[in-house]
């Protein structure tokens, strides 16, 4: 048997090969990628899950033939019927959905199981209804009573930069005037 390097080195080979003769020699590189899947089955090299499925989703196991979406191949995905969703849910496990991947040359379906993403807990909403809890019990006074310059509204900011923006105006209209005449002074 021959060294894992070797085995990753024409592995690597027959896949670039593979890709640059998929567009001018489409038959070609189809070969190209069955002799690769061929040659890695008779390695007996132990691939990874993640590796086997990127192998599935980049070839075709049928013919060999790249799979392009939209140029060599078709992408669709399917979820669980309604009738598969209610039996998922008496057992339940998570709804899942596969990615079937059609090859253009030789029309077999390849489906792929995508793992539903883990779902994060929401920790700082539990702790701030807590504290929400905790602020409504005091008595509303003593919110009046807070001084209201640290945090402006956005209409307030708004207001304060338009004010602003107008009294810039104003006073570039007053120099600008008393400087003299001007092209406008004349075309009319």
């Amino acid at each position: 048997m021959a060294s894992m390097e070797s085995i990753a080195l024409r592995s690597g080979f027959l896949q670039e090969a593979a890709h640059l003769l998929a567009i001018s020699s489409p038959s070609a590189s189809a070969s190209i990628g069955l002799a690769r899947l061929s040659f890695i089955e008779n390695a007996n090299v132990d691939i990874s899950v993640k590796e086997r499925e990127a192998l599935r989703r980049g070839t075709c196991g049928a013919c060999g033939s790249l799979l392009i979406p939209g140029w060599s191949s078709r992408t669709s995905s399917e979820s669980q019927g309604k009738d598969q969703k209610k039996k998922a849910a008496k057992d339940t496990t998570a709804a899942k959905t596969n990615v079937v991947f059609d090859c253009l040359r030789c029309h077999r379906k390849t489906e792929q199981n995508l793992q539903p993403q883990p779902r994060r807990k929401l920790r700082g909403q539990q702790k701030a209804s807590a504290t929400t809890l905790v602020t409504r019990s005091k008595p509303v006074m003593e919110d009046s009573k807070l001084p209201k310059t640290a945090n402006a509204s956005s209409k307030q900011r708004q207001k304060a930069r338009k004010g602003g923006l107008q009294a810039m105006l104003e006073k570039n209209k007053t120099q600008n005037s008393s400087q003299g005449f001007d092209l406008m002074d004349f075309a009319m």
